[in-house]
């Protein structure tokens, strides 16, 4: 049986192949059945390992807020599965380089520093919540492309195999995702009651990475050079 560690390895590979070829629904089925066999965290030492570091070494770029990690039921910090998944990824692209997770980690802080104008929406009140989602939202439009879409069909897919989003959400998402990108955008941009009920399952969770959310949430973050 395969542990996690090879099961996040395989998702890594097969995720790469499916965004050469993001249209591919039968990729987009075995994605979503890897991903639910991996689970939906990853433990902090299984992601070391994955990513060549000390167990310490991870914990400090927790810390920094570069790596997340959310509370299991089990009361433990684990890192998400897709947040793994692209930490893996920007490793191995950085193969061969003088610490390879630094590497990547740095060339991701200077993108989100690149992007820190967030669309400039605020509120206060019950607004607030609303007003980040949509900022969110905008965020990950400027920046769709294949790969993101394809990450966002297979989540979908999982959601819908676990009874996680309702049916009429689930086809109006799928509607978006297979259909004309111009369209997917505007409803990312949109601000209005439609689109506003569509971010509440909206399967770009995670897209964002620490940093980039927590510049959202208005919270600092400081990382080591």
């Amino acid at each position: 049986m395969l542990d996690q560690a090879q099961l996040v390895r395989d998702a890594v590979r097969l995720r790469r192949a499916h965004h050469r070829h993001p249209a591919d629904e039968d990729l987009v089925a075995v994605r979503a059945n890897l991903e639910r066999a991996a689970g939906p965290t990853v433990g902090r030492a299984a992601t070391a390992r994955l990513l060549g570091v000390s167990q310490t070494a991870l914990d400090r770029w927790i810390a920094t807020g570069d790596v997340p990690v959310v509370l299991t039921a089990r009361g433990r910090r684990e890192v998400p599965l897709r947040a793994a998944l692209d930490l893996v990824d920007a490793v191995e692209a950085h193969a061969g380089r003088h610490r390879p997770l630094a590497a990547a980690l740095r060339e991701r802080r200077a993108v989100a520093l690149a992007r820190e104008d967030l669309h400039g929406v605020r509120g206060t009140g019950h607004r607030t919540a609303e007003l980040r989602g949509l900022a969110y939202s905008r965020t990950i439009a400027d920046r769709l492309d294949d790969a993101t879409v394809a990450d966002a069909l297979v989540l979908l897919r999982r959601w819908r195999d676990e009874g996680r989003i309702h049916p009429r959400y689930a086809d109006r998402w799928a509607e978006l995702l297979t259909g004309p990108r111009e369209q997917l955008v505007d409803t990312l941009r949109a601000d209005d009651e439609h689109a506003a009920a569509l971010r509440q399952s909206s399967p770009f969770t995670g897209v964002l990475d620490e940093r980039e959310r927590r510049a959202l949430l208005g919270i600092g973050a400081h990382s080591p050079a």
